[in-house]
C-alpha cells in the first residue's frame, strides 16, 4: 500500500491511497504502532483517496482508537467519501471516531 506521514500542529496526519483491506492493513500496522508509540499528539487518517474499506481496515481503525484514547489523545478521519463513508455510518463508526473535511476544520473544531 502507498501511504504517506506529516505532521500539523498538534496532530500526526497519515495518508491511505485507494484501498485499506485485509490486504493492505498489515503494511500500515508498523506505522499505526509507531503512532501510538513515539508520536505525542493526536492522529489523523486521511481517507480522501481510499475507495475500499473492509472490516480488516475498518478492525484496524478502530484498533488504533482504542489505543490513542487509553492515552487521551484522539483519532480523527479526513475526506471519508463513497462507499466508506456509507459503511462507516451504516456501523455507525462515524459516531465514534469523529469525521472531518480538512485539516484545518479539524484544527478549527479542536
Amino acid at each position: 500500500m502507498d501511504y504517506a506521514t506529516y505532521q500539523a500542529s498538534s496532530c500526526d496526519i497519515i495518508e491511505l491511497h485507494s484501498k485499506f483491506d485485509a490486504d493492505t492493513v498489515n503494511e500500515v500496522r508498523n506505522h499505526f504502532d509507531h503512532l501510538i508509540k513515539d508520536c505525542a499528539g493526536d492522529v489523523l487518517v486521511d481517507m480522501s483517496s481510499v475507495n475500499e474499506l473492509d472490516s480488516s481496515g475498518i478492525g484496524a481503525l478502530v484498533f488504533l482508537y482504542k489505543r490513542l484514547k487509553i492515552e487521551s489523545r484522539n483519532l480523527g478521519l479526513l475526506g471519508v467519501n463513497g462507499k466508506p463513508d456509507e459503511l462507516l455510518t451504516m456501523l455507525r463508526i462515524n459516531q465514534t471516531i469523529k469525521q472531518y473535511e480538512s485539516v484545518d476544520e479539524y484544527l478549527a473544531k479542536k
